[in-house]
This record gives structure tokens, C-alpha cells and sequence, in this order.
């Protein structure tokens, strides 16, 4: 019975640690801030061009308003997978400093 559970909870972990790891390796969010830093560098490529040649400068044509994909769903995701990295990290930190001790030589 002790044997069921601990299998389980080691699958349950490994599972959790796999998908956290490919949230965070996926690329998605730093694709997604590096498509904002390329828009941002063109947008203040303009704005001094403007200034160069004394053009009127109005600030909505520069400062775009950017929308916001995330929901209660995504964060909820995103919390949960951040929480299962930290665990899985200290429960892997405990259990090879439990190794470490039996292995090591006195």
C-alpha cells in the first residue's frame, strides 16, 4: 500500500517537474518581449526622426496601447506551474542531500 502511494506521488511529481520545465522552455513569453523591444526601438526611431525635422509630436502615435492576452485561467496555470517548479526543486534538493549523506565517507 505504502509502495501504490509512493509510486504515485513520485509520477505525480515527475509529471508536474516535466510540464513546469516546458512551460518555462516553451519561449513563448521572451518572444513575445523581444517582438515589444523591436516595436519600442522603431517607435523611438520615429519619434527622433520626428524631432529632427520638427514635425508636431503627438503622443498617442508613439505610445500604442499593448493588449493583455492573460486571464484568470492563464495566471491560475502560471501560478500553479511556478509552485510545482519551487517543489519539485526542494523536494530534489532534499532527497540528494538525503543521498549525499549516505554516500558520503566518514
Amino acid at each position: 500500500m505504502k509502495n501504490k502511494h509512493l509510486k504515485a506521488l513520485i509520477i505525480v511529481i515527475f509529471i508536474i517537474y516535466i510540464a513546469s520545465y516546458y512551460v518555462a522552455n516553451s519561449g513563448y513569453y521572451e518572444y513575445h518581449k523581444q517582438m515589444e523591444t523591436v516595436i519600442i526601438n522603431e517607435k523611438i526611431k520615429e519619434f527622433e526622426s520626428d524631432i529632427k525635422e520638427g514635425n508636431n509630436i503627438d503622443t498617442k502615435k508613439y505610445l500604442e496601447p499593448t493588449k493583455d492576452y492573460t486571464n484568470i485561467i492563464s495566471n491560475t496555470f502560471y501560478n500553479i506551474s511556478n509552485n510545482g517548479t519551487n517543489l519539485a526543486r526542494k523536494i530534489i534538493k532534499f532527497l540528494f542531500k538525503k543521498v549525499s549523506y549516505l554516500i558520503e565517507d566518514d
